[in-house]
């Protein structure tokens, strides 16, 4: 069975498995497991990522993933961009206050890319996801703020 911890997932897994689950019960060591998903998605049964596209202001396509969810807000999708094929930029930091200075140059460089726009791919049975990012996103007390 192939399965890897979520942060080790990189851009060419994506390429080859589109939607990723986490399995959540006693076959996994812990809660940061993935396994591909085939089939149609009973998103009901799995907390599920899906990859998705992700185009800058100036063009350029990314690719990444977001955490299916309807209804389709920041901190529920989660939004992930891949800047090569391993290191990418968590747009939802939740509690956690947004801070570029945690990320290398090539993240970094995003910033000036804002707004960027993504949507997940259909497949499987599960519909597009798409919005808009502004920045990196956090919970402000009770209110969602961000950092451009």
């Amino acid at each position: 069975m192939f399965e890897k911890e979520i942060y080790e997932l990189t851009r060419d897994d994506l390429d080859q498995y589109p939607v990723w689950f986490f399995p959540m019960d006693d076959t996994v060591d812990d809660e940061l497991t993935i396994r591909p998903f085939k089939g149609d998605c009973q998103t009901n049964d799995y907390q599920v990522i899906v990859r998705a596209d992700f185009v800058a202001n100036d063009g350029t396509n990314y690719v990444g993933y977001v955490y299916w969810s309807n209804p389709n807000n920041i901190e529920y999708v989660k939004p992930v961009l891949f800047v090569n094929d391993e290191d990418c930029v968590t747009f939802w930091n939740g509690m956690i206050e947004a801070n570029w200075d945690d990320y290398g140059e090539e993240q970094k460089a995003l910033r000036s890319q804002f707004p960027l726009k993504y949507s997940s791919e259909v497949v499987q049975g599960l519909e597009s996801l798409s919005s808009k990012l502004e920045g990196l996103y956090y919970l402000d007390g009770e209110n969602i703020a961000f950092k451009s």
